[in-house]
């Protein structure tokens, strides 16, 4: 599988269960609810990479931001096991970044797992820094690294 065997594309209603069901099987804790997933899809930037042949999604992103704002804020990333370092990740986050800065947004946000490496590798050649820390962070206790991406350099 690479990337070239995906579209990526707007979230539609139809894709919150296959949605829900990705989170799950993806983030060990503070998974989104079917209600708020619908929520954002209506909502927010939420894109995903589906399968041409099986319109399977294989990754997702959601994008937040705050009306009048000038920073956005990735919400969740995710990739199936099967699609990771396929370039996947990171071509949704180009398509998070593109979206933001058509909104003249010059900051993105994140918040990952302190001892999410994968991700924090990741997220470092995306060209995001960290710049704080939050103890106890998730739902299980977790600490979080704050991390940003300044879209203007």
């Amino acid at each position: 599988m690479n990337r070239k065997d995906c579209i990526f594309t707007s979230a539609t209603l139809a894709d919150v269960d296959q949605l829900a069901v990705l989170e799950q099987g993806l983030f060990m804790t503070d998974h989104s609810s079917r209600k708020n997933l619908r929520y954002l899809v209506q909502r927010a930037t939420v894109i995903v990479a589906k399968m041409v042949k099986t319109d399977e999604i294989v990754g997702f992103a959601i994008l937040l931001g705050r009306k009048n704002s000038r920073k956005k804020r990735i919400y969740a990333l995710g990739v199936t096991a099967p699609a990771r370092d396929t370039g996947i990740g990171s071509q949704l986050v180009a398509i998070l970044e593109n979206a933001a800065d058509r909104e003249n947004c010059t900051t993105i946000t994140l918040e990952v797992g302190d001892s999410n490496t994968a991700a924090i590798t990741f997220y470092e050649k995306c060209g995001f820094k960290q710049h704080g820390f939050r103890y106890g962070y998730y739902q299980d206790g977790g600490h979080a690294l704050l991390m940003h991406k300044n879209l203007t350099e």
